[in-house]
């Protein structure tokens, strides 16, 4: 039912617990409005309690009435006399939760609440540019003369599934197919090998093996140069998923490769809905000419064509590999909004981190 603005009222939650008390609600709003499996209740609140130290939790509910029609989760902060707020998540699936008959309305009030009321003056969100609620959070801005800066932020690829698996193959070309066989030629010549997919709920043994090749992985060396201890992605998807077991569209799986008797390489795949989320992967480093990684997500993508429910395999990144399988991607975007006069300002101050990133990356 259409609302009225008179109609729409905001209520702060500042704690997770406040989150848990609406998780019901809010889950049933994330299936209707934009099937972002990390946008469940249960990432939230793993998100806002990992939030850094300064940061305050800043979840903003839009009803009407009694019914949640939206949803911002926000975390805030105030230095130097300044309000500024961002989303919790991570970047590459941080949005807004708007029920879609009243989403104008919804960001409209989600922008006065920030500007207005909270009297922000810096907000930074990064959106999909997928998201039915980008050009309204842009729209929404321009009218209330909010300065808007927008940067590109890494897409995720995407493998709409059209076809059959063989009808998919034969349109890649005869090279993608004469690749996948010699990839899975020269490791069939050198080993005994199978790809495995346990339920990640049921599956102790499963999660033992994530371990097993992160210990080996070609990523200790590189969370070495980054001083970083543990992969925190990683982690967050272990505490979390098995939280949402009784999300019934919510599933996820790991899969496997298999030497006779060493796991080599393993992947972590979401279903949420009708869409297969690729969220994280590894190989053991002495495997690497075998290209592990490779042949094990061809064999879950092309489960994914055999499943009859999956509509789109989503990668949920952007990375030179995917390009295997498909050239689709969709943009991000990171948007800046400032207001009164401050817009130089946040121009410097993004520019100052931008070229503190370089430095660390040259470093």
């Amino acid at each position: 039912m259409d609302v009225n603005d008179d109609s729409i009222s905001v209520r702060v939650i500042s704690d997770t617990k406040g989150i848990l008390q609406i998780e019901r609600e809010w889950n049933a709003l994330v299936g209707t409005s934009c099937k972002n499996p990390f946008l469940l209740n249960e990432f939230v609140r793993e998100f806002v309690e990992s939030r850094p130290p300064d940061w305050t939790p800043l979840i903003l509910v839009v009803s009407n009435k009694h019914a949640i029609i939206g949803i911002a989760p926000l975390i805030f902060r105030k230095k130097f006399g300044i309000g500024s707020v961002k989303i919790p998540n991570w970047p590459w699936c941080s949005d807004f939760i708007a029920e879609a008959q009243n989403r104008e309305a919804i960001i409209a009030t989600i922008v006065d609440y920030l500007f207005q009321t909270l009297k922000c003056k810096l907000a930074d969100f990064t959106l999909p540019c997928d998201s039915p609620n980008f050009g309204p959070l842009i729209n929404q801005c321009k009218v209330r003369g909010i300065h808007i800066k927008t940067l590109p932020e890494m897409g995720r690829r995407i493998i709409p599934i059209r076809s059959t698996w063989a009808e998919f193959a034969a349109d890649q070309g005869k090279r993608f197919r004469n690749e996948m066989k010699r990839i899975e030629r020269n490791l069939t010549n050198a080993y005994s090998w199978k790809t495995v997919s346990a339920d990640g709920n049921e599956s102790p043994e499963a999660i033992k093996k994530i371990f097993a090749v992160e210990r080996n992985s070609w990523k200790v060396s590189w969370r070495a140069q980054r001083n970083e201890s543990t992969d925190e992605v990683l982690m967050t998807v272990l505490r979390v998923s098995p939280q949402l077991s009784k999300e019934p569209q919510f599933k996820w799986n790991i899969w496997s490769l298999e030497l006779s008797d060493k796991t080599i390489a393993y992947c972590i795949v979401f279903e949420y809905f009708e869409v297969s989320f690729i969220i994280k992967t590894s190989f053991d480093e002495q495997f690497k000419r075998f290209c592990p990684g490779i042949i094990l997500q061809n064999a879950i993508i092309h489960e994914q064509f055999n499943n009859g429910r999956i509509t789109s395999v989503d990668f949920t990144s952007d990375l030179p590999y995917q390009k295997t399988w498909t050239d689709e991607c969709i943009p991000r975007t990171r948007i800046l909004l400032a207001k009164g006069i401050l817009p130089t300002t946040m121009q410097f101050m993004f520019l100052n981190e931008i070229t503190g990133k370089m430095l660390r990356t040259l470093s």
